[in-house]
């Protein structure tokens, strides 16, 4: 017996193998660590332009810094308007905070910032607020040290339920040009309405060279995000065209999700997609964020094989791809300030059990698994900061709303990694199953070679063995029908001379002795059938055994069913033999052996007589008729039937119904008239019903 293969040992990989394998696995883990260093030096790169973007410092020294120049008034009930907030009591109630940043929340109600901007040199400045998909943005603004009276100031109208300003300055961020004065303050008031997004604010003062700058900074690094991201979905793509697994999809779908969710949080949507209609841009923003919600819980389930390894944290899972597609059901109903700070908490929670269970997972796969739990502990950190700052946490920065981002990158990148190790790793495997299983193909081919010359010796002797008792059969055979053809010719001459004597016998008995010469009849009629019997066995015989070879010749139809008709009646005794003769088809010709064809129909004749005799006396019917080109041989009788179920095997070697019980016979009868019949080029076919009788019907050509 040839052992397994052992496809998980090191005994079944060649050292050469071995060493191949140690060098790869150094060379991954080199590999490995450059992306990292690579993927570290990406994200602290990005994370320092957020932080210094953000940073609330003048980019001018000529410019005051907006840290300690901004405070915050809540309008609960929605009635304020510019000359209420210059009303002093008012003004009393505004509260500074830190930053450059405000945050508020999932809130519905308006709120209105101040800035009392000190001049330090005169000069124009351009102050620009982010993000733009705020529904109504108002700012109001008046030249330096105006009084605090409505008349004084003026109103730019934005938000993305209004149209894209068209001052030219910019259309990613809301921006309005300030007048500075040495030693006069300048004070700008905005009021915020936002309704169905979470709403927070980054303000920037600065040149128009350092706003244009900043512009084209923040562009190409959102550009290089979005691009890395689309190269990576691509790759995810790729990897599935050659690994068909659904994780390879569901993570770039998962890519997909993440990318548009950013591309409306960094207002390209409201730019491109959405210029004029604010309510859809709301809603692509909630569908993207719940249906990536949904998009990424199938993907992780999915990644981290949670049906199999963690079935309950798999219904946790659905639970969230479900909760998912009910943020979308709120998104589209332009209800998504109901869901959003449901969803945020979910994507907190979702992300930390991302994180717990690669941790749980990270020795199981190697460098794959590690890779995964890197991948999930960046988005835990991600999502906590973004989804906390979204929730309206004042303590975070405002550059945190773009960490889930930055987590995003860098889980996809992970992600894609741990699949091209698993893909990779597979190739191995397969390498390493292929060379064992070459192996174990070639011990198996020279084991088959063997076993195929053992056999190749055993089938000669096997064949040898058959030939010789095929050989003996066949001599038994001819034995036997020479046995047959001894009988006959010793009978014949005996019954010759019973026949004679009986002849004499007549010829002395008185014409009035009417009882002896009956008795005479009956002898001579027993004579005849006793010979007819011997010549039919003898027949029968001959057609089983080695010396069948039909004598075809050109013969007449109605006279061969003719004679074969009287051989029957002389030779049966029972129930009457009908004779029908169509005159077309008894003129007809047919290429036959005469003998062997009178055997049929006796073969026949001889099954409906006994058959009938075990039901009654009805007649037997031997019609012979013309079908087409053919002439047909019928015998049809009344007797006791055949199953339906005994029909299909009607004409095999020895088969006998159970209605055969109570007759003698061998079941050679029909096997018999199918093989004469075939070697006739002829068609045989049997109809029967029980208890009703029998028909057989012989279709022979006619000779041309």
């Amino acid at each position: 017996m040839t052992p397994p293969p052992r496809f998980a040992s090191d005994e079944a990989v060649p050292q050469g193998a071995n060493l191949d394998a140690a060098a790869a696995f150094r060379t991954q883990h080199s590999q490995l660590r450059l992306c990292f260093a690579m993927l570290a030096a990406l994200f602290v790169f990005g994370s320092m332009h957020l932080a210094w973007a953000a940073e609330p410092r003048p980019v001018s020294a000529s410019l005051p810094a907006l840290n300690g120049t901004i405070s915050v008034l809540s309008d609960p009930a929605s009635t304020l308007s510019l000359a209420g907030v210059l009303d002093p009591t008012k003004q009393a109630e505004f509260r500074p905070i830190r930053g450059a940043s405000v945050n508020f929340g999932f809130i519905q109600t308006p709120v209105w910032i101040r800035l009392e901007l000190p001049g330090r040199m005169s000069g124009e400045a351009i102050l620009s607020l982010s993000p733009n998909f705020l529904d109504h943005v108002d700012i109001y603004t008046a030249a330096p040290d105006a009084p605090l009276s409505a008349e004084r100031f003026t109103r730019h109208e934005m938000g993305d339920r209004r149209p894209l300003p068209r001052d030219g300055i910019s259309a990613l961020d809301y921006a309005v040009r300030l007048d500075f004065a040495e030693g006069a303050t300048t004070r700008v008031f905005i009021r915020i309405l936002n309704n169905n997004t979470a709403t927070y604010l980054q303000l920037q003062l600065g040149s128009a060279e350092d706003h244009a700058a900043r512009v084209a900074m923040n562009a190409s690094l959102y550009g290089a995000w979005l691009g890395g991201m689309g190269v990576l979905l691509v790759t995810q793509l790729v990897f599935f065209f050659f690994d068909r697994k659904s994780q390879y999809p569901l993570l770039a779908i998962s890519t997909l999700g993440i990318m548009l969710i950013y591309m409306g949080n960094l207002g390209y949507s409201r730019l491109y997609l959405f210029p004029d209609n604010g309510a859809a841009n709301d809603a692509f923003l909630g569908f993207n964020a719940w249906a990536g919600l949904t998009a990424s819980a199938i993907a992780y389930m999915h990644i981290l094989d949670l049906r199999r390894r963690a079935p309950l944290v798999h219904r946790l899972y659905q639970g969230a791809a479900l909760a998912g597609l009910v943020g979308v059901g709120f998104a589209f109903a332009g209800k998504n300030m109901i869901f959003g700070p449901i969803g945020s908490v979910l994507v907190i929670v979702m992300a930390c059990v991302n994180m717990v269970q690669g941790v749980r997972q990270w020795s199981e796969e190697g460098a794959a698994s590690r890779l995964r739990g890197a991948a999930f502990a960046a988005l835990c950190l991600g999502a906590f900061l973004t989804m906390a700052q979204r929730l309206g946490s004042e303590w975070l920065p405002h550059w945190t709303v773009h960490s889930y981002g930055i987590a995003g990158l860098f889980l996809t990148i992970l992600l894609t990694g741990a699949l091209a190790v698993r893909l990779r790793d597979a190739e191995a495997l397969t390498k390493r199953m292929k060379d064992e299983a070459l192996r174990h193909a070639q011990l198996a081919e020279n084991i088959a070679s063997g076993l195929v010359e053992e056999r190749t010796r055993e089938l000669v002797d096997a064949r040898r063995i058959a030939e010789e008792a095929l050989r003996l059969e066949k001599q038994s055979q001819l034995q036997q029908v020479r046995f047959l053809e001894v009988v006959s010719h010793q009978y014949r001459t005996p019954l010759a001379a019973i026949r004679s004597s009986i002849d004499s016998i007549e010829l002395g008995l008185p014409r009035n002795d009417g009882a002896n010469r009956g008795r005479i009849e009956r002898i001579r009629r027993a004579i005849a059938r006793l010979v007819e019997m011997l010549e039919i066995n003898l027949a029968r015989s001959r057609v089983q055994g080695p010396s069948f070879r039909p004598r075809i010749v050109r013969t007449n139809a109605g006279a061969l069913i003719a004679a074969a008709h009287q051989r029957a009646c002389d030779l049966l005794s029972g129930p009457t033999i009908r004779l029908l003769l169509e005159p077309r088809a008894a003129q007809a010709s047919i290429a036959a052996d005469e003998g062997m064809m009178e055997l049929v129909v006796v073969n026949l004749l001889e099954n409906a007589v006994k058959f009938t005799a075990l039901k009654g006396s009805e007649p037997i019917e031997l019609a012979l008729a013309m079908a087409g080109d053919e002439v047909t041989i019928t015998v049809t009788d009344r007797g006791c039937g055949i199953p339906a179920s005994e029909l299909p095997g009607a004409f095999a070697l020895g088969a006998r119904g159970r209605h055969s019980e109570a007759v003698e016979g061998s079941g050679l009868g029909l096997f018999l008239v199918k093989k004469i019949v075939t070697a006739h080029d002829g068609r045989v076919s049997i109809e029967s019903r029980e208890g009703e009788g029998t028909t057989v019907r012989i279709n022979l050509p006619t000779a041309s």
